[in-house]
This record gives structure tokens, C-alpha cells and sequence, in this order.
């Protein structure tokens, strides 16, 4: 013991005297100035795990949640151990050069299954002077649904708490302490603890905002998947729409009600750009089967199958030339997935995609033995019925066979129950972020095909209805903007650019607007986004804070955009989930 005081103490005096990254980034000073064993309940630090090198000139590509950027760093590893379990967690932190090193301490998520994204997304902290990290959760580079079942029927619920949101905190609590020593700030000195993760990423943010918020002084959620049940189970809906219907489209004639949905929506917004801006007004004025009739053509492609955003994607298959046009039963099919799951009764299950978002979770397979279009379960919305619904260790469903609507609400509420403490992350009541003083920028792209911007909104409601119940739509919301702003954004996919709306901006300076409103007060009345594709690549746009909407109107000659409510609009966001007895924020 008093050998390892030496070691931390000469440590922490080097840290005082160091001017490069060379002096700090090397295997015995990481060690030197890891936090104490016994510092956080129940956790061991494993000192012999230690790896660190520093990497210079380090360039990372624009991307959509933050810009183009090269930066220095020193990239450490280490692992820890939970008392009574034998067990293994790596982290993965980049530190900024010391002179670079501005205070700050970010959290990242991760996608699909994965815990986390790769490290290339640290680059998003160390930009803007953060130690940045993330975690495996404690299996390697394996993910979630390899790891969540010991047996047939049994759950490693160690594995799902990591998963869902325990593995996080820790990352947090760990990176935060180890980046004070590294740097060697004072206990008094103010550490800033961000979060920033989009999609399972921003089910983590949630998570840490419902669980720890006194821990975080700013979150940036991007579409995430709050109710984790509904969200999986979900994904199984356009295929039941389908089979129920007993119409396969073509992908190229799904493609071709998509593309001319944009076509005819694009305008309502008062700017003609591709972008559909007012998924709303297109819900409300755009009839869908007045498309009976379009041709479409699609010439011989290859398709890696359904990813889903959410999902594993599948082997290679081979679409041949496809050519039409839009028939009854297609848009039947489209506005039966754009009213969203129902049971038999007319109940709402779930928030329906919006209009112009890709009908992904309807796409077909084509059978070359048959010459037909048939249905596609190789996907992780069928493996989600297997492994967390019926708790079988098999990738896929069989089939669809006797599977209705009212069996994806059974399957949905059988998830809701039994993950409702780990990973269902829907609690409305924010109470302890709020008295923290913590912020939250939560965003959501319009034509999200994989989690649905309604499901976004409907927990901003939830919220405000939860936190300020006699307040009205507008008054919540401006007492929700002291510290929670939810933001959509037009033509967005799944926490992307949209190749159907390339002129589509993304807001991918989210970090730095973040630190502008925790550290400065700055709060964002909009929120700032760069289109990142098509012919306006670069060009940056505002997007409105929710419940107002963007509309272009002509003022002295030039068209210049603004924030409006439309009550109308608002409504058409509203669902009532009336198939459960509970309420389901």
C-alpha cells in the first residue's frame, strides 16, 4: 500500500510539471493516478490491465453528430471487476493533450446490440477538450443479444443491468474521477459531465437522465428507444400489416410511394427543397391513394436484407429488375403501417412511423423458386420475439402463421413487464436532473424508419403532462425549456442523413451547443444543423424546438423561415396508447 501511495504521489507531481502528452500518456502513470480501490462500491480497478499510447494527427471524417475534426490524444484501456463476480469491464478513454484539456468529461452510447459505437466517436469529445469514453459492458466484442441468455429460459440478468443502464454509470463515474487525476484538478475544481449517444445510445442517455441525473450536468439523447418492448416488437408490425393484408410489394414500389410522398409533401412547409419539413401538414392534406397508378421501375440490384437501424443485417440477396405500377393493395398496406399498430378492438399499441419515412420494416424477399415477394424474418424484430419474449436461444421466427395484432400487444406486454426495471427506460418524472441543474438535448429525425419520431414526442409529453399537470401545451413546454428541449429533425432518417432527402441537415454540433448552455447559459432556442449531402452539403440550418413547427413565408422579397404552434399539427402527433390498461409514457 504505501508503495502504490508512492507511485500515485510522484504520479500527481509529474502531472504538475508535464507540458506534453507525451509525459502523461504511458502505462505507469495511468497507473499511478488510477482512482483508489474502495473509491466506488463494490467496483475493483485492475491495474495490470492498463494499456495507454498517445496517437497524434488523428483525422475523423464529418459525420452526423459532430464535424470533421483532428485531434491529438492519449488512448487508455483498463478493466475492472464487480466484488462476488467474476467478471471482466474494459473501458476505453481518449484524454486531450493536458493543454488541451478544458474540464470536461463525455459519456458515449452505443447501437443496436452494442453498447457502444467504436472509439472513433470519442474523437466528438476530445474536439471540444473532453476525455471521452465508453465501456463493453463487460462481454468483449460481443453484443447484448449474444450475451443476454445463459440458457433456454434463463435470463443473465447481470448482463441485461450492465446493458441497460449500469454499465453507463459506471463508465461515468470512473472516467470522470480518473480524469480528475490525470489532470490532476483539485476535488474542488468543476469536472462537466456530458452524455452523448443516439438510437440504443440514446435509450442510454434516458436512461441515465431516469436513474442518475444529479450525475450529469448535460445529455444529448438522439431517437431513442424508450419503450424497449414496444420498440422490438414493433419492428414485426409491417410484416403482420402484410401477411394480414395478404400483399407482398415489390421494394421498388414501396420505394416509389415513399419517394412520391416527399414529392407531394416537400412544398407544404412554404419551402420547395426535397425535405420534407412538416410531416404533420403531410399527414393531414396528402392522400395517399391518389398514387394508384404511378409507375415505378428499379433496375437489378443486390440487398444486404433488412438492418433496420436497430438490427443485424442479414446475407447478401439478389432483387431482380422490378417494374409496375403502384397498385390498391400497396398504399393499403402503407396507410395501414402509417396508422400504426392497433388491436382488434381499434386500440392504439403503438406511434406509427411518419409519412415520407422508409417503409424498412415492411421490405420482402424475393423467392426465385415461386418468382414471388415474400415475407422477411430474418431480421433482429424476430429475433427479439425469440430470445426476450420466449426467452429461446434462436435468431428468428419460423414464420408469421396465426400471429395478429392483437399478438404483437400480447408479446409487447409480456417484454414491458418483465424488462420494466431494466430496460424499458420510459419514466416521465425528470424531477432529479432538473433540481440538479442538469440539461437535456433530446433530437429526433422526421423520417426516422426505424424508431419512430411519434415515440419521441410522446414522451416530451408524457413529461410535461407528468411534471407540470396543470399547465397547458405551450405553458409546459416553456417550463420544460429551463432545462429539456426536444428537437425533430426534418427529413432525418435513423440517426443519419436521408438518401431520399439528402438536403436534409443534421445537428451534429450538438456537443458544442451543449457546453455553450451548461457552462455559459446560452440555451438553444434553435438548434443548429448542417446538411451533409446533396447540392446545399455544408449549409447551415435551424431547427425548431418542440411543440413549434417550422413554416417558410415570404417576407420583403425572400423567403425566411419561422418557429409557429399549430394546434391541428400538434394533435396529429398525439396518440393515446389505449391497449394497455396502465399508461404507457
Amino acid at each position: 500500500m504505501r508503495y502504490l501511495w508512492h507511485v500515485a504521489t510522484l504520479a500527481l507531481s509529474a502531472t504538475a510539471l508535464a507540458t506534453s502528452l507525451a509525459d502523461v500518456c504511458t502505462i505507469s502513470y495511468v497507473r499511478g493516478v488510477l482512482p483508489a480501490n474502495g473509491t466506488f462500491l463494490g467496483i475493483t480497478l485492475n491495474p495490470d490491465s492498463v494499456m495507454a499510447s498517445p496517437v497524434y494527427n488523428k483525422s475523423i471524417q464529418a459525420n452526423a453528430f459532430f464535424p470533421a475534426t483532428t485531434v491529438d490524444y492519449c488512448g487508455v484501456t483498463l478493466n475492472y471487476s464487480h466484488s462476488g463476480l467474476n467478471d471482466n469491464v474494459q473501458l476505453t478513454y481518449w484524454l486531450p493533450d493536458p493543454a488541451d484539456f478544458q474540464n470536461r468529461f463525455l459519456t458515449t452510447g452505443g447501437e443496436a446490440y452494442n453498447i457502444n459505437e467504436g472509439s472513433m466517436i470519442l474523437a466528438g469529445g476530445v474536439m471540444y477538450g473532453a476525455a471521452a469514453g465508453l465501456t463493453d459492458g463487460g462481454w468483449g466484442s460481443a453484443s447484448f443479444d449474444e450475451v443476454f441468455l445463459v440458457a433456454n429460459g434463463t435470463v443473465n440478468w447481470q448482463n441485461t443491468y450492465m446493458f441497460a443502464h449500469q454499465a453507463i454509470h459506471e463508465l461515468t463515474i470512473i472516467g470522470r474521477q480518473f480524469s480528475r487525476l490525470f489532470y490532476n484538478r483539485t476535488e474542488e475544481t468543476k469536472i462537466y459531465n456530458y452524455y452523448q449517444g443516439c438510437s440504443e445510445g440514446g435509450r442510454e442517455g434516458w436512461s441515465q437522465a431516469q436513474r442518475f441525473g444529479d450525475d450529469y450536468d448535460g445529455i444529448i439523447a438522439g431517437s431513442p428507444a424508450f419503450r424497449y418492448a414496444q420498440q422490438q416488437v414493433n419492428h414485426l408490425f409491417s410484416a403482420v400489416v402484410e401477411q394480414t393484408l395478404d400483399y407482398y410489394p415489390p421494394p421498388c414500389e414501396l420505394d416509389r410511394i415513399v419517394n412520391a410522398t416527399i414529392e407531394a409533401c416537400d412544398p407544404l412547409d412554404g419551402l420547395t427543397d426535397g425535405v420534407i419539413s412538416r410531416s404533420d401538414l403531410c399527414k393531414l392534406h396528402f392522400d395517399p391513394t391518389t398514387l394508384v397508378g404511378t409507375p415505378y421501375a428499379c433496375a437489378a440490384s443486390s440487398s444486404s436484407g433488412i438492418g433496420l437501424g436497430y438490427g443485424k443485417r442479414q446475407s447478401a440477396t439478389l432483387n431482380p429488375a422490378q417494374n409496375g405500377t403502384v397498385t390498391a393493395e400497396a398504399v393499403a398496406v402503407a396507410q395501414t403501417i402509417l396508422k400504426g399498430l392497433q388491436d382488434s378492438d381499434g386500440r392504439q399499441g403503438y406511434i406509427p412511423y411518419q409519412p415520407g419515412a422508409d417503409f424498412n420494416d415492411a421490405q420482402t424477399v424475393y423467392n426465385e423458386e415461386t418468382g414471388s415477394w415474400t415475407l422477411n424474418l430474418g431480421s433482429s424484430n424476430s429475433e427479439f420475439v425469440q430470445k426476450f419474449v420466449r426467452l429461446v436461444d434462436e435468431e428468428q421466427l419460423s414464420s408469421l402463421d396465426n400471429v395478429t395484432y392483437d399478438t404483437l400487444i400480447t408479446w409487447m406486454q409480456t417484454a414491458w413487464i418483465r424488462y420494466e426495471d431494466s430496460l424499458q427506460t420510459n419514466n416521465p418524472d425528470l424531477t432529479t436532473i432538473r433540481k440538479a441543474g442538469g440539461k437535456i438535448l433530446h433530437f429526433h429525425g422526421e423520417s426516422d424508419s426505424s424508431i419512430p419520431t411519434g415515440s419521441s414526442v410522446h414522451y416530451y409529453e408524457s413529461v410535461r403532462q407528468i411534471m407540470f399537470p396543470d399547465s397547458g401545451i405551450q405553458d409546459g413546454a416553456h417550463q420544460l425549456d429551463d432545462f429539456y428541449r426536444l428537437f425533430l429533425v426534418p427529413g432525418g432518417a435513423h440517426c443519419a442523413s436521408n438518401s431520399k432527402q439528402p438536403n436534409a441537415p443534421m445537428p451534429n454540433t450538438n456537443l458544442a451547443v451543449m457546453i455553450d448552455w451548461v457552462e455559459k447559459g446560452n440555451a438553444p432556442v434553435t438548434l443548429n444543423a448542417t446538411v451533409l449531402s446533396g447540392v446545399n452539403e455544408g449549409k447551415q440550418q435551424q431547427l425548431c424546438a418542440w411543440p413549434k413547427r417550422p413554416l417558410w413565408r415570404n417576407t420583403t422579397g425572400s423567403q425566411a423561415m419561422q418557429c409557429i404552434y399549430d394546434d391541428a399539427s400538434y394533435q396529429s402527433w398525439v396518440y393515446s396508447l389505449d391497449a394497455y390498461t396502465l399508461p404507457l409514457y
